[in-house]
């Protein structure tokens, strides 16, 4: 069973893959910052609600990807609680195609099996701060993805969704998703200064201090830039990509290529913006040469 951990007077988590917040707010009801993973996660979750006699007021979703939205369907339908999520977010959120259309940029070829695929789409209203309780705030967090925010609770506890991955994420899969990496930078050190009682990144154990695993993250972006940047002159996409997951010493399978080729893709951007890489077509082959 997952455990719910208590981080402050009215705030807790259930720690599990994509961990979950909930905020008692002392009138018998609660509301949820994401709704997790899997049905396990959201089964003992719902059993520590249910403990507590309590009722899902709202779930508040940090951004769209699947981890972190699997619940809605069934807290809207066991608590008729409505479910927000930023600006554009809500799109991906309603319409479960388009995630996965997005990393295959067209249908994916294997769309009967797609991981991607297993989300219930939910109706969703867009999450603004005139719709949270007393007392909660937003703060945008650019750079994983569209446009994903982190949310405080009164308890002066941040959810941070996946602004800041563990340690062992860069480790284990070298690559790990971003939407826009010179804006993850900018992110991470926005949040190296944020002041808090508690911090819950979505994907390792909360923390009262945030700054050593944002310098991680930054040091972690920084060497990835310069890993592909070093395999990337006068080289197709094709072969930055295979030299990247080669070298990194990756298996890959048709959900890892989808992924790990838009997110290469989105290094290779970032290193044009930083000017030590341009591209251009040759003879209908997309090919990037070091400045």
């Amino acid at each position: 069973m997952f455990q719910l951990i208590q981080c402050a007077a009215n705030t807790y988590y259930l720690k599990c893959f994509s961990n979950i917040g909930m905020y008692d707010l002392g009138d018998g009801t609660c509301v949820l910052i994401d709704s997790g993973d899997h049905k396990k996660s959201v089964s003992d979750l719902n059993k520590a609600i249910e403990s507590r006699g309590l009722r899902v007021r709202a779930v508040y979703n940090t951004h769209c990807h699947i981890d972190h939205i699997t619940g809605n369907r069934f807290f809207r339908d066991t608590y008729g609680c409505e479910i927000y999520a930023p600006h554009i977010e809500t799109f991906y959120i309603e319409e479960n195609l388009l995630e996965p259309n997005y990393y295959y940029l067209g249908v994916p070829t294997n769309r009967k099996r797609n991981f991607f695929f297993r989300a219930v789409g939910t109706k969703c209203k867009e999450l603004t701060p005139d719709v949270l309780p007393a007392g909660f705030s937003l703060l945008p967090l650019p750079g994983h993805c569209y446009n994903m925010v982190g949310i405080q609770t009164p308890d002066n506890v941040w959810f941070l969704g996946d602004a800041v991955v563990d340690k062992t994420t860069f480790d284990s899969y070298h690559l790990p998703l971003f939407y826009d990496i010179n804006k993850s930078m900018d992110t991470l050190r926005m949040l190296e200064t944020l002041e808090g009682a508690c911090f819950v990144p979505s994907h390792t154990p909360a923390t009262d201090n945030i700054a050593p695993l944002c310098r991680h993250n930054r040091k972690a972006l920084l060497d990835n830039k310069a890993f592909i940047l070093a395999r990337s002159d006068n080289r197709t996409f094709e072969d930055i990509f295979a030299a990247v997951t080669h070298d990194f010493g990756i298996d890959l399978d048709m959900d890892k290529y989808a992924k790990l080729t838009f997110t290469v893709r989105i290094y290779l951007q970032a290193l044009i913006e930083d000017g030590v890489l341009t591209a251009s077509l040759e003879d209908g082959k997309l090919v990037y040469h070091r400045i």
